[in-house]
């Protein structure tokens, strides 16, 4: 996930947007869940497809780059962080070809990260940067645990943060996120 890396940069300062293309099913409690984990990071939660729940494989891909291109242009962001393109379900696969392609025209550096870590065949946390999530890990478990609905149980949430201990071990921290860069100014 990136819980983590959004409280840092809200708490830093920076104005964090999530943004959530669509919600499948029980709409008001996921939508619901969704605005209280927003809260606990320190962000403004936008969903895109407002007060109704549709599952985005009914939404042409079309729509939905001109929606989240609408809101890139609103919004003019530094940085956009989406899902990645190597994601189990489907559905976050397509949010990640539809955020790619929604930011083609903005000049907004561009990273993924993963809902599930996978490993390499030697190991390795897929990705290719990391972020420090030391100071903020209990916010981002706290902010899984309002999406009850989802199963994010207490001990879920423990599991993940064995997981970002595991990939902070590996790059220098105590906890961390691992993102794959698409696009960064420098």
């Amino acid at each position: 996930g990136c819980g983590g890396t959004l409280a840092r940069i809200a708490a830093a300062g920076g104005r964090v947007t999530m943004v959530i293309a669509t919600v499948p099913d029980r709409f008001e409690v996921r939508a619901a869940e969704a605005k209280a984990g927003a809260a606990v990071l320190g962000a403004e939660l936008i969903l895109v497809e407002d007060g109704r729940a549709l599952r985005l494989e009914e939404l042409a891909m079309n729509e939905l780059v001109a929606r989240l291109a609408r809101f890139v242009a609103d919004r003019d962001p530094d940085l956009v962080i989406t899902l990645g393109s190597r994601e189990q379900h489907w559905d976050h696969a397509l949010v990640n070809r539809g955020a790619v392609c929604a930011v083609r025209r903005s000049r907004c550096d561009l990273i993924t990260f993963a809902t599930s870590p996978a490993l390499d065949p030697v190991g390795q946390p897929v990705g290719r940067c990391y972020a420090d999530i030391t100071s903020t890990i209990d916010k981002t478990l706290a902010a899984m645990a309002c999406h009850v609905s989802q199963g994010f149980t207490p001990e879920r949430c423990e599991g993940r943060r064995d997981i970002a201990r595991a990939v902070g071990l590996l790059h220098g921290g105590r906890y961390a996120e691992t993102f794959e860069p698409l696009r960064i100014a420098l």
